[in-house]
């Protein structure tokens, strides 16, 4: 695994702006240019004009059942969209360079910012890959995948990504996979760094998938940490980093 590209899955929730249909008000006109009036409309077709008689047309009547008919239609289909979705959806991050600039914000915060070199926002083109990072060689660049972000999950992104940065530094390409990590899998440690950095809460189970940190595996993540004590880079400016488990257990 360690000679590829190291990616990492983050599932969200694409950006959608729901435009609204501008209906223009047409006004019917003689040849001569003037609008009609209603006496004017009614006497063209020899009819009286009459204001409080005039019977209703048939569309009006039925105006209000049709309307109800095509909520309750979207209603029992799933097509009016929550509020809070909708709102959730306009606070997503979609343009690049405010992309990077919170991600690097996100690297800014954390206790092992030297670790990171640079950030990167490009289109990635993998379904469910919200950014990576290499070790092959490693570098410490993080790239992100330029898409609409909510933020909490581009956060979530960046410090599963810092995870890979603090494995790749504290055992090196050439480190068995059983001498590492304290036999916690790649993306296991990754999700678990996340936890501990407080960008998102511990499973309550394994799932399907490897992206997870349960409580136990957050244990054997700090454990390893603290027998670590120190991070040193293995690119860029090589620098020694104190281990700074935050400890959020439970989150």
């Amino acid at each position: 695994m360690y000679d590829d590209p190291h990616t990492t899955q983050s599932h969200v929730t694409q950006s959608h702006v729901t435009q609204s249909h501008i209906t223009q008000s047409h006004m019917t006109e003689s040849r001569a240019g003037e609008s009609w009036q209603d006496e004017e409309f009614w006497a063209a077709f020899d009819e009286p004009y009459d204001t409080e008689n005039r019977p209703t047309p048939w569309y009006r009547k039925f105006a209000r059942v049709f309307a109800g008919l095509a909520v309750l239609g979207m209603v029992a289909t799933g097509a009016l969209i929550p509020w809070g979705t909708l709102i959730d959806r306009l606070d997503n991050i979609s343009d690049p360079f405010e992309i990077r600039e919170y991600a690097e914000s996100v690297v800014d915060e954390s206790a092992y910012a030297e670790l990171v070199t640079d950030m990167l926002v490009r289109p990635i083109g993998t379904p469910g890959v919200g950014g990576f990072v290499s070790n092959n060689p490693a570098t410490g660049l993080i790239t992100v995948d330029h898409r609409g972000w909510d933020p909490d999950d581009l956060r979530s992104v960046v410090d599963h990504e810092i995870g890979h940065l603090i494995d790749f530094a504290a055992w090196g390409p050439d480190s068995a996979a059983g001498e590492r990590r304290g036999g916690l899998g790649s993306e296991a440690w990754a999700e678990c760094a996340s936890v501990d950095a407080g960008s998102r809460n511990a499973d309550g189970g394994l799932g399907d998938t490897q992206y997870h940190c349960t409580n136990d595996e957050l244990a054997i993540y700090q454990a390893t940490m603290d027998e670590l004590g120190e991070v040193c880079s293995r690119w860029g400016e090589r620098s020694c980093l104190e281990v700074s488990a935050l400890r959020l257990d439970g989150r």
